[in-house]
């Protein structure tokens, strides 16, 4: 059963802010606002208190334009994108956001605005359509990739980091890039190995190879043992988990499916008479699905050809078994083309060797000229009488 978007109460530890900053405008240090600074800014917050909306989010706009780096700017930039999201204008109230904690990562505001940015991300994941020009059109999953990968991006270490991580990859899988989804899951075991999103990325990445597997698109079996493997580790390192029971049918319908295809390869080989391999997938159905009735009958056949062609036709490995005087003929031969192919050989050609147990055969030489075929006698010869 696939994921939906995490929520964000309850699905990350802690990771401390963003320590990564370089390149980021900041306030200056120990600034002090200004009267004017105070001024423009009171102007904003007059327009933002009356309710008009679009005339606070332009004022405060000019001030940030005219003191970018007074210590009221962050919050001017913060109140434009609580504004943008309130007019119902998310994509705009994303990258306002994006904004603040890009140019100024210092803000107080720094986690609760990458926490808005991921419930904006998520409402695109789940449907949310974009505006162009105050109309509603088609939802964007592409948007909200772009938006998880901005978080990702700018805020490695939040807290809510390994939400975005994770729903990036919902993202991926909902888009069908099933490889790309599951690297994102990956990642969230490898940077985030402890939070409490890690159990659900490990389920997503067996879930991914389970559905590709059953709807045939792998070239073999491969996707469907890692989706088992993946589901057995999921089982040892989350025993609890509420998707455990989910796994532990997904690992049923795993097998029933394996080994139908395993059966059914066997039973091909087996149709055309090339036993040995017939003989190698019977027994891996019985191997790897004890106690089935497809492995019953995988051993009930093994018998019968066992019975009807013999031990020989179904042994893996060498044709047949090779006798002690074809063996040590077989190690003096090459013991002779090895000793032929040193630097400092002097014997005869190695196409000339042949060992002692086999017959020398002169071949014919092969005419190759007209002169050398010449016409019978029509008179047979004399016989000499000396």
């Amino acid at each position: 059963m696939c994921c939906t978007a995490v929520s964000l109460a309850a699905m990350v530890t802690a990771f401390g802010q963003n320590p990564s900053q370089q390149g980021r405008q900041a306030p200056v240090a120990n600034a002090k606002v200004t009267p004017d600074d105070q001024a423009s800014f009171d102007l904003a917050k007059s327009y933002d208190e009356s309710g008009a909306s679009q005339q606070a989010v332009a004022a405060y706009r000019q001030f940030i334009k005219g003191s970018p780096a007074s210590p009221l700017a962050s919050k001017a930039q913060y109140r434009i994108a609580e504004l943008l999201e309130s007019a119902g204008d998310y994509s705009k109230a994303f990258d306002a956001y994006q904004t603040l904690i890009t140019r100024y990562p210092d803000t107080p505001e720094f986690e609760k605005s990458v926490t808005r940015q991921v419930l904006i991300a998520n409402a695109f994941l789940a449907g949310r359509k974009l505006k162009f020009f105050g109309l509603e059109i088609v939802p964007s999953t592409d948007r909200a990739e772009q938006m998880f990968d901005s978080i990702i991006k700018n805020a490695p270490f939040s807290k809510n980091a390994p939400v975005a991580q994770f729903n990036l990859g919902l993202t991926f899988e909902k888009q069908g890039k099933l490889k790309e989804a599951a690297s994102a899951y990956q990642t969230v075991l490898d940077k985030y190995p402890n939070s409490s999103i890690a159990d659900d990325a490990l389920y997503q990445i067996g879930y991914i190879y389970m559905q590709v597997g059953k709807t045939g698109k792998s070239q073999d079996l491969s996707a469907l043992i890692v989706a088992k493997n993946t589901f057995e580790d999921f089982l040892l390192q989350y025993p609890n988990s509420e998707k455990a029971a989910q796994a532990r049918d997904n690992l049923k319908s795993i097998g029933g499916r394996e080994s139908g295809d395993l059966l059914a390869i066997a039973q091909f080989y087996d149709r055309y008479r090339n036993y040995r391999s017939a003989a190698i997938y019977y027994n891996d159905v019985i191997r790897r699905q004890p106690g089935t009735k497809e492995a019953d009958f995988a051993r009930s056949r093994i018998e019968t050809l066992r019975s009807d062609v013999g031990d020989d036709a179904l042994r893996t490995g060498p044709e047949r078994a090779e006798t002690g005087e074809k063996a040590a003929l077989r190690r003096r031969l090459q013991a002779q083309v090895e000793t032929s192919a040193l630097s400092d050989f002097n014997g005869p050609a190695r196409r000339d060797i042949v060992p002692d147990e086999l017959p020398v055969v002169n071949k014919p030489k092969l005419r190759t000229e007209s002169r050398d075929v010449r016409p019978l006698p029509s008179v047979e010869p004399a016989l000499p009488t000396q």
